[in-house]
């Protein structure tokens, strides 16, 4: 498999989580709204806050995994003279503070060569 099919592969993923994201974000939204609505005890509707909260929390993980992907791929194009515009790729996503979720320059590049392996 050529870096071309692999970053097209890489590329539907990054762009299916981007939707799935939103539609799940949209419906959480929905949910959040329509409970406000509702006529249920103060700590029923809590519960379902924290819950809601919780999914909040995973989205934002989900994505920290995405911008993951986006860093290979366009770690990958710049490192072999691959024209990122063909992908329709956005810029990868800078940290500002380090986390236990940024990947090292050495990280990535290990994760590359485990790819090509």
């Amino acid at each position: 498999m050529e870096y071309e099919d692999t970053i097209l592969q890489l590329c539907e993923v990054i762009k299916e989580s981007e939707n799935n994201a939103q539609e799940i974000f949209n419906n959480t939204e929905d949910i959040d709204n329509l409970l406000n609505e509702l006529s249920i005890p103060l700590h029923q509707k809590n519960k379902l806050s924290n819950l809601i909260s919780n999914i909040y929390g995973l989205l934002q993980n989900q994505d920290l995994h995405r911008q993951k992907i986006e860093r290979v791929v366009n770690f990958v194009c710049d490192n072999n003279n691959i024209d990122k515009s063909v992908y329709n790729l956005a810029p990868s996503a800078k940290n500002i503070d380090a986390c236990e979720d940024t990947l090292s320059s050495d990280e990535l590049e290990n994760l590359i060569k485990s790819m090509q392996a």
